[in-house]
């Protein structure tokens, strides 16, 4: 028989209980445990784990620290997993390739410490492609990840572990990067949520690359609800010092109370399937993505069908990629050649072909995108757009090379949908929009709506999420787990 996934009460909830002393650390971190043991021997999306005596000891402390309280973290008490694209203290870090299969880091990267100073309790690391280069998580040295909702389906990626550990309840909190897509496709076809924030140099957070100051690359989160994602944000950009928990909660009821009085506010959004007929979708996300933006208009929303102009992206994004890889991998590349993934290798060789006038253009493509979208979002609270252009497929496909039978170039074109906004520097969230199959008696699989918000405006993309994600409730339920 299945086994259903657990639904943890959201964050703050959570927090709450350890407040009152109605629940502990030790508890939840045992109910993470629990939904491991029941399902990642057929998911694989936590293939490193912590020493389970190390995480309940950490745990016990924390509840001592609140009991008594003393100060702690924004997060205290959350079980959290980190991708294995980013560096832990004393744990093993694999970047998914053989070349690192034996790699203990010894520090932190700085995304993991902001999460560990907001006392997240580390329990593993999250599965990823290797060097997370593709929207498909498997790597020759911990395997493949496995989609809860069919375990013969992918769970994206890059941040595909996170995704998946998220969706069967074996963590609260996930990290994650997204260059391409790597936290929304991976959150979309889970059935979570994922913010790409919006394109910002920021050195003491680092992008996860060896040019702190680039901004193609962006760190960032996932979780089961957008208010949960809202508290991992802040903790990972807006750090604060720790405090009594009852004032990190009294300072959140008062935020929640602020936002439930805007929320009567009407809410003007753009939308577009295929963004103006340049992008192939497939018909069940298109059907989805439909029947979202009705539920939406039911809901009194102004919807008006339109898009900006992003011609020029796709190029504009090849070039800044490649440029990225030799910068990431450049060194690797020359004397690990033979052990690299093919897609690895030719991301690397395309960005050795490059001029300096081609990136130069490229900059200035981006650069004009950046403000062709800047100016289209003026007077719409966000534009709406499918996160990815297909369902989840098959998990022995590496990539889709064509949608309904339009042929795609590049094993990076089936997630335009992303990658475009990436070009575009504007943060975008993902949300889950009900369910669709390919084909009667076919699995039924989770649809993500992207949700591209104005930059630097990352709070209020947040505040329209949480909107739209209690209006789309109805579409969409909790699956029942696989069989194990």
């Amino acid at each position: 028989m299945p086994v259903p996934f657990p639904v943890h009460p959201p964050i703050t909830e959570l927090l709450a209980a350890f407040q009152r002393g109605e629940r502990t650390p030790r508890e939840l971190v045992q109910a993470c445990f629990a939904a491991i043991d029941a399902h990642d021997d057929t998911v694989n999306a936590l293939p490193t784990r912590v020493e389970r005596a190390q995480v309940l000891a950490h745990a016990d402390a924390l509840a001592r620290r609140i009991a008594a309280g003393e100060p702690v973290g924004a997060l205290a008490g959350l079980p959290y997993c980190a991708k294995d694209m980013h560096r832990t203290a004393g744990l093993r870090t694999t970047f998914g390739s053989p070349i690192f299969a034996d790699h203990v880091p010894a520090t932190n990267d700085p995304v993991v410490q902001r999460l560990l100073d907001a006392d997240a309790l580390l329990i593993a690391k999250s599965n990823t492609p290797e060097f997370a280069a593709g929207s498909q998580t498997f790597n020759p040295v911990l395997g493949t990840t496995r989609n809860p909702f069919d375990a013969t389906r992918t769970v994206g990626g890059s941040s595909g572990g996170g995704a998946a550990a998220l969706a069967c309840g074996m963590t609260i909190v996930a990290d994650g990067s997204d260059l391409a897509a790597s936290l929304r496709n991976p959150a979309a076809f889970c059935g979570v949520v994922g913010l790409r924030p919006s394109s910002r140099a920021d050195p003491a957070l680092g992008n996860g690359g060896a040019n702190a100051f680039g901004t193609l690359n962006q760190m960032g989160a996932m979780a089961a609800r957008v208010a949960d994602l809202r508290c991992i944000e802040r903790a990972l950009r807006a750090p604060r010092a720790p405090r009594p928990l009852a004032q990190w909660l009294a300072e959140l009821h008062a935020e929640a109370m602020a936002r439930r009085e805007r929320a009567g506010q009407p809410l003007r959004l753009a939308w577009s399937i295929d963004c103006g007929g340049t992008m192939p979708v497939a018909a069940p996300v298109r059907g989805a993505i439909e029947r979202a933006i009705a539920s939406l208009r039911e809901h009194g929303v102004e919807l008006v069908e339109a898009c900006p102009d992003l011609d020029g992206a796709d190029a504009c994004f090849q070039v800044l990629r490649a440029e990225y890889f030799v910068e990431n991998f450049g060194e690797l590349y020359r004397e690990h050649r033979a052990r690299m993934k093919d897609t690895v290798v030719w991301n690397i060789e395309q960005g050795l072909a490059l001029t300096a006038e081609r990136i130069a253009g490229a900059a200035r493509a981006r650069s004009a995108i950046f403000a062709r979208v800047a100016a289209f979002l003026r007077g719409f609270d966000a534009w709406l757009l499918p996160t990815a252009q297909v369902l989840p497929f098959a998990h022995d496909i590496a990539y889709p090379t064509s949608i309904d039978g339009r042929p795609l170039a590049t094993y990076i074109d089936w997630v335009a949908s992303c990658l475009r906004i990436t070009v575009s520097g504007h943060p975008a969230l993902t949300i889950p929009a009900g369910f669709a199959t390919e084909a009667p008696g076919e699995a039924t699989l989770p649809v993500g709506l992207q949700l591209v918000g104005h930059f630097d405006g990352d709070e209020a993309l947040l505040d329209v999420g949480e909107r739209i994600e209690a209006m789309l409730a109805p579409l969409g339920v909790r699956r029942p787990a696989l069989a194990t």
